[in-house]
């Protein structure tokens, strides 16, 4: 089975996030890529897992209602 590689700016296309989001994700571990020569590229399937399943923990939302007086 061939592994298909994309580009970070197609996978930012995919994922529907900046270039610089994408990269930033890959330095912090939540999105698995491969450097080949200079580039450094990331699988589909990881690609797919990312659109899929997201990246991370979105921070809770506040359950306080504020009031104004």
């Amino acid at each position: 089975m061939k592994t298909i590689l994309r580009s970070i700016r197609f996978s930012a296309e995919i994922l529907g996030v900046s270039s610089f989001t994408v990269r930033r994700l890959i330095a912090a571990g939540q999105i698995q890529a491969v450097n080949i020569g200079a580039r450094r590229l990331i699988p589909e399937a990881e690609i797919e897992r990312v659109a899929a399943h997201g990246v991370g923990r979105s921070k809770p939302k506040s359950s306080r209602k504020t009031t104004v007086s």
